[in-house]
Formats: C-alpha cells, structure tokens, sequence
C-alpha cells in the first residue's frame, strides 16, 4: 500500500482504491470503449459517450450529462463497457490526467477513463472532490512511453480515508456552496456598468478559487473541522 498523499484521522475509515464490497468504498472500477468509428450504426443515438478532452473544456463544476457525442443500443452492445448508472466517479487516466467529474444521467465513456462505482460508504463527490485533492498524486504516478497515463494497478495500492457518511456530507455541503458562490460571480462580469466593476468581481473570483483550493486539501484529511464552518455556508446562502 503507498503512503497516503493526505494523512487523515486514526478514526476515519481506511482502504486502498481497489474494488471491495465488503469494505463498501469502492465496489467497482471499469474503463470505457469506443464503438467503429465506421459503423454508422453505432452513434448518433440517445446513450450519451464522454471523452477526455470534453472534461478539459467544461467549467468547475463535477456534474455531467450532456457530451459532445452520443452511440446507439447497437453501438454499445458492439463494445466491452457498460452504461454506467448515475453517482458514477468518471475519472480520466489519460490525455489528460487526473480530471474527474459524476454522470447524473446514465452514460458511457471511452478508454480514457477509471469510472468506479460507490459502495454505501463512500460519497460519490466526495470521491470526486477527492480525486482533486490528490492531482499532485495522479499527476506524479501516472507514466507511459508515449504520454501519461493511469495505470488501475498502480491507483489500487494508493490508500483512501474517509469520515462517515454524515460528516463527508458536511464537507460535500460547504465545498458546494463555495462552487455556487464562485459560479454566481461568472454572469456578474458582464453584467457590470464599467471595467473597474468588472475588475473588482475578478479579483473577487480569483480570491474565492484559491480558498476553495486552499480549504479542499485541509477538509478531506480532517486539519479543518467542518463543524465549524458549515453553518456560515448555510446561512450565507
């Protein structure tokens, strides 16, 4: 098992990354596939099918359920993945590494994924929200001849601690409510009179991100008790 990159509480329940039921983290890890590219057939059906690339592109949030392409019954029956139920933790393990985002609606991916499912332990966002804690670790295993890359072998001996499920709640709660702050201050850019305004909600923004950043690792290793700040989210909201 390798050493965990957020040292967490004694208390906290520990496993490493590899599927187990028993424990009740994680109880499943697949990869996606990509139906012929030929076959006509296979795409531009209702079954949405997520790619890297789009991960990259999208804005801060980690809910999905629109992709840029979509394949067919047929298609899907002509791969090895499956249709991945919603609360699904889609994370990428190549091109590029280590971004992570939750389907809301049933979808598939291609290769370019880890996609683990929750057990009644785990949170799927916090899950997610883990996985951006630990990007300097993704970032710094991940390896391949021709580009980077996540390998499920070397993911399944990395360790994850967790609180219980009413506590990684409170923590999904205020890391939520600083996502929903700092997405309010997107259209407020543009709706100013004048730049200096505009200037102001940047630096505003801009502040706001590095705490969220900030405040992310300190959550999910217990250094920051989220007791003590979960009802000002509330109450601000």
């Amino acid at each position: 098992m390798s050493e965990p990159y957020l040292v967490c509480p004694p208390t906290w329940i520990s496993a490493t990354l590899e599927p187990d039921k028993k424990i009740g983290l994680i109880t499943k890890v697949e990869s996606g596939s990509t139906p012929s590219t030929t076959n006509d057939d296979y795409w531009d059906g209702d079954i949405p099918w997520l790619t890297p690339k789009e991960l990259a592109n999208i804005s801060d949030g980690l809910f999905i359920s629109r992709t840029e392409r979509s394949i067919t019954e047929e298609g899907l029956g002509s791969i090895s993945a499956h249709l991945l139920e919603p609360g699904t933790v889609m994370l990428t393990k190549r091109a590029p590494v280590g971004y992570v985002a939750v389907n809301a609606v049933p979808m598939t991916t291609n290769q370019g994924f880890l996609n683990f499912k929750c057990g009644p332990l785990l949170r799927p966002l916090y899950l997610a929200y883990w996985f951006r804690a630990n990007k300097p670790y993704l970032d710094l295993i991940a390896n391949g001849s021709t580009y980077p890359e996540l390998y499920a072998g070397d993911l399944f001996e990395f360790e994850i601690s967790v609180p219980t499920i009413d506590e990684q709640d409170r923590i999904i709660e205020v890391l939520s409510s600083i996502q929903y702050i700092s997405l309010l201050g997107l259209p407020l850019e543009q709706g100013v009179s004048s730049p200096e305004k505009m200037l102001i909600i940047q630096k505003q923004n801009e502040r706001l991100a590095k705490i969220k950043d900030a405040i992310l690792p300190l959550l999910l290793s217990g250094k920051l008790d989220v007791s003590k700040i979960s009802s000002h989210f509330s109450e601000a909201l």
